[in-house]
């Protein structure tokens, strides 16, 4: 029970912090009717109504004078997911400047399908390939943002 007010209030801090930070984004000339800060305004809406629904939640069980049950080998295990993940998406941050975003975007994609239980097959590696080369031609040809290129413009003498 007071984990869950403990993460309740942690949220609700983040997303005061993400609506904080979401108006320091600058107008752009490409903005529409919800500009350029809506989107990361509405995340931050949304991480603090979920905050507010888990404090109601332990604050209703605290009244009744129960706490919800919990398996605290299963909740571990998740902890030890996430957090799998989340080092998955550390390891491409570190590597996307040097392998470029292509080759890293693919590394993301064939190591998540792994981590959650996908057989390592030729299959796998086509499509984290194909998703790699089909995101970067998306965000860097057809939008025309600057994606890492890492280390091949060097290797081709660029």
């Amino acid at each position: 029970m007071m984990k869950d007010l403990a993460g309740a209030l942690l949220l609700l801090l983040v997303a005061a912090g993400y609506y904080g930070l979401a108006g320091d984004i600058n107008p752009s000339a490409l903005d529409d009717a919800v500009g350029a800060a809506g989107i990361p305004r509405i995340y931050a809406v949304l991480g603090a109504a979920m905050g507010l629904a888990m404090a109601v939640k332990s604050a209703a069980a605290w009244s009744l004078g129960r706490a919800a049950p919990r398996l605290a080998d299963l909740e571990g295990r998740r902890l030890l997911k996430a957090a799998a993940m989340l080092g998955i998406g550390a390891a491409y941050l570190a590597a996307v400047t040097f392998l470029g975003y292509p080759l890293a975007l693919a590394g993301v994609m064939a190591a998540a399908a792994l981590y959650q239980g996908e057989p390592a097959r030729w299959r796998l590696a086509a499509i984290a390939a194909g998703g790699g080369a089909a995101f970067w031609i998306f965000f860097d040809g057809a939008l025309g943002l600057d994606m890492p290129a890492g280390l091949w413009p060097a290797l081709w003498g660029g």
